[in-house]
């Protein structure tokens, strides 16, 4: 079978969550990736071995010194020979390196070109260091995760990296397609925060109310009697929120619309949880999934590989590792017919594929021993 990006070729340098994440997902799609690591560090992550290994499968590890102009001179020849590049260094600092979109252009002009960052290239914040929660912050989405006091809690995963990763790979995708018609690459510039915010587009400029962590009575975490937590769905449906009633005894709140179940939210979840706090959580699921109300157990992480439903869609995989190892990966998520989700290269170690790499570009034994002694690789 054929992968979609099968013969794609791509330079990735992004280190940390957002780039690793972006072309993890076209490496599963058949795209030949490189990961351009500094010599003797590599990319940060690899200090967190299992978030590392996570990001970085179907991947080639180059290690490459881009201060050093022979280092340099070693990537100008692969960029002519590939189709994307992917950074996610501050904006600035790609000119600085000489490894920019306008000087990459000039060498190979059908070279999609991705800058992955904070802000964007452009505008007053462009230059401003932030982490995740930082766009949260700007996006307004942390208006989402207040309680009813006022308070903010900020989300244990980092939402921005990881919507930035999925922006860039539809970005990079896009400028494929387009490039296909006009014979010529394009530039895709990818801000964390513009992500966040196109997620937030229900809100923005309308009356949509918030629902940070309230909202609709019907719509929340609750814990049983045997200390053990689940989660029921009732966004907006009154026909949902007539089920809940009818099967805990509630008969009284049936009726209800959304409008009034948010007004007396700590009334309503007050007695729901007086009846859950008399049931084991299998009980609880058990009777409101007889009522087809939307409810789901919490699961731990150590839960999820032995999931019936995980393990019916394949969503885990064993991979071997070049050392021997065996390790768990999440499958690729979407399933195409015609596409096997199978993991071709296991997360390389630092620099492992840098000999290969050079070798097909044309550099002998010895020129790659002396880039050694040279720190060029």
């Amino acid at each position: 079978m054929v992968l979609p990006l099968e013969g794609i070729r791509i330079l990735d340098s992004a280190h940390q969550y957002p780039g690793p994440y972006c072309s993890m997902l076209l490496g599963d799609l058949g795209a030949d990736i490189i990961k351009v690591e500094r010599p003797g560090v590599g990319d940060p992550a690899r200090f967190a071995t299992h978030f590392f290994r996570s990001l970085n499968r179907n991947k080639k590890s180059l290690t490459l010194n881009l201060k050093a102009p022979a280092a340099r001179e070693i990537f100008y020849r692969l960029v002519k020979q590939y189709d994307v590049f992917t950074e996610g260094f501050r904006p600035g600092v790609a000119n600085r390196l000489g490894i920019d979109y306008e000087a990459l252009h000039k060498i190979n002009p059908r070279l999609v070109y991705c800058s992955i960052s904070g802000y964007g290239q452009e505008g007053p914040y462009r230059d401003l260091p932030g982490h995740d929660l930082n766009y949260q912050a700007m996006a307004g989405m942390l208006e989402c995760f207040k309680d009813k006091d006022g308070n903010y809690t900020a989300p244990g995963v980092a939402i921005g990296d990881l919507s930035s990763g999925m922006f860039a790979a539809l970005g990079i995708m896009a400028a494929l397609m387009a490039r296909e018609k006009t014979g010529v690459g394009q530039y895709v510039d990818v801000s964390m925060s513009d992500g966040l915010l196109s997620w937030m587009s229900t809100f923005i400029g309308s009356a949509v109310e918030m629902r940070g962590v309230g909202g609709d009575a019907g719509y929340g975490i609750f814990k049983a009697g045997d200390d053990q937590y689940f989660t029921i769905g009732i966004a907006h449906e009154d026909w949902f929120w007539d089920r809940l009633c009818a099967a805990v005894g509630l008969e009284e709140y049936r009726g209800l619309n959304g409008l009034e179940r948010r007004q007396r939210r700590e009334e309503l979840v007050g007695r729901l949880q007086e009846v859950f706090s008399k049931k084991s959580r299998e009980e609880c699921v058990r009777l409101l999934n007889e009522a087809d109300v939307p409810v789901f157990p919490v699961q731990s992480i150590d839960e999820i590989p032995e999931d019936p439903h995980v393990k019916h869609r394949e969503m885990i995989q064993e991979i071997t590792l070049t050392s021997g190892e065996k390790i768990r990966q999440v499958s690729f998520p979407i399933r195409l017919s015609e596409m096997p989700r199978k993991i071709r290269i296991p997360p390389p170690e630092l620099g492992e594929h840098t000999d290969e790499i050079l070798k097909d570009l044309g550099y002998s034994e010895n020129e790659i021993e002396q880039f050694r002694e040279e720190d060029i690789v």
